[in-house]
């Protein structure tokens, strides 16, 4: 157990300086004087962090707030991540369809808007450290701030990217969201194969990243030298209820933490973790969104921008990411990504297939120099992807404890909003009705009809067959793929009882394989 060392009561005074414009909204802890408060974050992935962090604006005497997680940080999602605010480029056929996913578009939009201000607040903290301990630089992403992703419709998997970067268009000027279109030749460092170059292309200038080890490496130097914050290297391994609330946490070294309030968040374990705890809550399953991505360096092809494909094949498409190192340093590294496939147990080591697929697509569809860049890195991480795969986050039958998961990939560029809403849970103060939906003992969300779903995972199937290098005979095969793949959905729905629902097409092999109750 690691315990805080004290600092000046100079850093204190700036550090609250820097909080002040880190949170919106913020209203006095309905405490009553003189009560203090014993909090307990379980997980230490960005959620957890930037949550703790938002707490310190909040502290008063003689509170308290312990973060329990693995140094590790074994199949941490946040750190396997290319961070990027990518709202609109993550647009997908019918993505904006429903009323909650609407709003969950609209949160992500608050996301990026925010990410400036409260990667200037974590700075301003790190700066307020003492110097023995204080980061060398700020978490920006670049020495000018820039941003922005280039979007390319190429010809590496089927027409369901033209249908997706179609409608990226249609919710770029629906909302209003400035873009250029682009001509391929003009994108910086895009010099794919000629076989799957792109006919089209956006550039978003509001959309971008930030190499999120460095990230939580700022926001760990902060909750690490603050006073009333303790940062324990082990892993939750149960909650404990007592009369009535959440006593205490025990942790897989076999000691306890006891506290006031309690948030869950560990990402994909959040459901092992309840499980173990035997609390009598009913909340859907969390699986593994087993995700690989890879950092590359490349000197001669260093990029300065973002560039990616629409999503296809059940996941983000293609992506390559600036990954900044620091002020001053030659920032040539790369983030290639991602592979995911959802798994109802961890996987600690990343697929021969995920990794040559990833590197393959880097060359073929990027950049054809990336042969000669080296390979730095093999991330691997858990996305939480729940039963529905909305996101599980709110209070909980349990009057004390809080629960944050479910996030699939979107948990970096979510944080400064979860952070917000989650902090003023578990202080009761008001978050607005609306984000009940994603409560965690709700019922599944059914977003999605019967047609809707069977013909969603055709399309994502077929596209996925097309990136790992299916080529059809000159025949109807392609039609015969599709018929197969149609029939075998068609035919789970009926054996799960879906007929006026659709499983959500990530799902399938859950279902499939019994994983998720019928």
């Amino acid at each position: 157990m690691a315990r805080a060392s004290p600092v000046s009561s100079e850093f204190e005074l700036r550090l609250s300086y820097a909080l002040k414009g880190s949170a919106r909204n913020r209203s006095h802890s309905p405490r009553p004087p003189g009560i203090v408060m014993q909090t307990v974050i379980c997980g230490n992935g960005i959620v957890a962090l930037t949550t703790a962090f938002r707490l310190l604006g909040d502290l008063s005497p003689g509170d308290r707030i312990s973060l329990i997680g693995l140094s590790h940080r074994t199949g941490s999602a946040t750190l396997a991540a290319a961070a990027m605010l990518n709202s609109f480029a993550e647009v997908e056929v019918g993505s904006l369809k429903s009323e909650i996913d609407r709003y969950r578009f609209e949160l992500s939009r608050q996301a990026t808007a925010m990410w400036p201000g409260f990667e200037s607040a974590i700075d301003k903290a790190a700066v307020s450290l003492p110097e023995a301990v204080r980061p060398p630089d700020g978490v920006a992403q670049s020495e000018e701030g820039d941003l922005g992703t280039f979007i390319v419709n190429n010809t590496a998997a089927d027409d369901l990217d033209d249908e997706n970067f179609d409608a990226i268009v249609g919710a770029l000027q629906e909302f209003d969201e400035p873009y250029q279109e682009v001509s391929p030749r003009d994108i910086p460092n895009y010099m794919p194969m000629q076989r799957n170059r792109a006919t089209r292309a956006i550039y978003i200038p509001g959309e971008g990243w930030y190499n999120p080890r460095r990230v939580v490496s700022h926001l760990e130097a902060v909750l690490a030298h603050h006073p009333q914050v303790t940062l324990i290297d082990a892993s939750v391994d149960r909650l404990v209820m007592a009369g009535g609330g959440i006593s205490h946490a025990v942790l897989d070294n076999g000691e306890t933490v006891a506290g006031d309030m309690f948030l869950l968040a560990t990402g994909a374990t959040a459901s092992d973790v309840l499980a173990r705890s035997d609390l009598g809550l009913a909340m859907q399953r969390v699986f593994y969104g087993v995700g690989v991505s890879i950092e590359i360096k490349s000197r001669d092809y260093p990029h300065s921008k973002c560039i990616r494909t629409p999503n296809r094949g059940l996941a983000c498409g293609v992506y390559s990411a600036p990954y900044f190192q620091g002020q001053g340093l030659a920032n040539d590294h790369v983030l290639i990504g991602a592979s995911n496939f959802i798994s109802p147990t961890p996987y600690h080591h990343g697929r021969l297939t995920s990794v040559e697929t990833l590197m393959r697509s880097a060359i073929e569809q990027i950049n054809e120099n990336f042969y000669r860049a080296d390979l730095i890195r093999v991330n691997i991480g858990w996305r939480p992807t729940s039963t529905d795969t909305y996101p599980l986050i709110g209070t909980s039958s349990i009057s004390n404890l809080v629960i944050a998961t479910g996030t699939k990939r979107d948990g970096f560029h979510l944080a400064p909003v979860l952070s917000e809403k989650i902090a003023a849970m578990l202080h009761g103060r008001h978050v607005e009705q609306q984000f009940a939906c994603f409560a965690p003992e709700r019922v599944p969300i059914r977003s999605l009809t019967r047609d809707e779903a069977i013909e969603k995972a055709v399309r994502h199937q077929v596209s996925a067959s097309y990136q790992h290098g299916f080529s059809p005979s000159t025949s109807r095969m392609p039609d015969q793929i599709r018929k197969m793949y149609r029939q075998q959905v068609s035919e789970l729905h009926d054996e799960v009882g879906a007929q006026d629902w659709g499983i959500p097409p990530e799902m399938i092999d859950m279902y499939r394989y019994g994983h998720i109750s019928r």
